[in-house]
């Protein structure tokens, strides 16, 4: 998920994506498979294969696969960056896939200073409820990509995992101190999403992806993230280059209006809890189309923008003259957790468990074994 400023905005991209709202199967074992190189040609690798070590060895397209290396000094290394466990190559579809299976504990460690960003002994909480999100994902989502032999991919896909590199302190202690505390909902680990910056009121499921919202992926009020840099933003055109824009991107989600087929009007229809566009109907000189909201931030999106996406879908447009104003609040998908209303909650002495049963109101904290 890139650092916490870029993260929710980009995370998820492909938003069409439907995922099951309420809760994953709870994972087997200690152990994830994090897909970290992905359809490339060749690959390079440290490690110990057959008690011999391999430094810096390419592993190409006429290798035996799967092909397997384990830890030296605790460690592996792929395209020179280190990781722990072990790895697994495998060819798919002519490529090459890089697979580091590690223990859940160890992944977190590389993921939760790349989603919370560099924090402070005071919001080390903060970092707690981070970790509990985040292996509360991993733990649903463990086999998802069964057919392809990984649970998780390394990126905004899933998780941001960049391994040892992004170790820290704080967040490793954090990590430690919730070790297999995960949230359930009925029994199972439910679907911990979070984002950057929500605006003052989270998203429901539903805002965001198809589905019916769970009751622990509800909107609910956040009066924490207002020193987010990305709590209030606006963007400012004119008509016509709105109207160009919109023609244009329209091609991205693959509606392509005739140059005989003149825009006549739009309107946003809104979830009225969440204040989020669920809805984007745009009326032509030929038919009427409703865009969904997962596409409306491609849709409005811009070049200098995050990912090309808008930043989130808590978004009012209104006309001033010849002028076309977007004012908007939050960074991201706005569902779950709201990290910098997190951060802000640590700072104001909240404990991890109390951020966590903020956002996402009906989820308990269980410890796997």
């Amino acid at each position: 998920m890139v650092r916490l400023r870029l993260l929710a905005a980009i995370s998820v991209v492909a938003l069409a994506v439907s995922c099951m709202p309420y809760a994953g199967r709870p994972g087997r074992g200690k152990l994830v498979r994090v897909a970290i190189e992905c359809g490339v040609d060749q690959v390079r690798v440290n490690g110990v294969k057959d008690n011999k070590y391999y430094n810096d060895y390419r592993v190409a397209q006429n290798e035996s696969f799967p092909f397997h290396l384990g830890a030296k000094d605790g460690k592996i290394a792929v395209n020179g960056k280190y990781y722990r466990g072990s790895l697994e190559v495998r060819k798919i579809d002519g490529n090459l896939w890089v697979i580091n299976v590690v223990d859940l504990e160890s992944y977190l460690k590389g993921v939760v200073p790349c989603e919370i960003g560099g924090i402070s002994q005071r919001q080390i909480e903060a970092a707690k409820a981070q970790a509990v999100a985040a292996r509360t994902y991993a733990r649903a989502h463990i086999g998802q990509y069964e057919e392809l032999g990984f649970d998780l991919y390394a990126t905004v896909q899933d998780q941001v995992y960049k391994g040892i590199a992004s170790e820290r302190d704080l967040t490793s202690k954090a990590i430690e101190n919730t070790a297999g505390e995960v949230l359930f909902y009925r029994d199972r680990p439910i679907e911990a999403k979070y984002h950057s910056t929500c605006g003052g009121r989270t998203a429901d499921f539903s805002d965001a992806w198809s589905g019916d919202s769970p009751p622990y992926l509800r909107s609910v009020r956040c009066k924490y993230c207002q020193n987010s840099p990305h709590y209030s933003w606006h963007k400012e055109m004119t008509m016509k280059e709105f109207f160009a824009h919109l023609r244009s991107r329209l091609n991205k989600i693959n509606i392509n209006l005739g140059i005989d087929e003149l825009i006549h009007s739009f309107r946003l229809k809104r979830n009225k809890g969440s204040q989020r566009v669920t809805h984007f109907v745009l009326v032509t000189s030929k038919k009427e189309y409703t865009i969904p909201t997962y596409r409306l931030r491609t849709l409005f999106g811009q070049s200098n923008d995050p990912g090309g996406l808008l930043k989130s879908s808590y978004v009012f447009i209104k006309t001033k003259g010849d002028k076309v104003i977007i004012e908007g609040r939050g960074f991201g998908h706005g569902v779950g957790m709201c990290q910098f209303g997190a951060l802000e909650m640590a700072n104001q002495g909240k404990n991890y468990r109390q951020i966590l049963y903020h956002y996402y109101r009906g989820a308990r904290i269980r410890k796997m074994r």
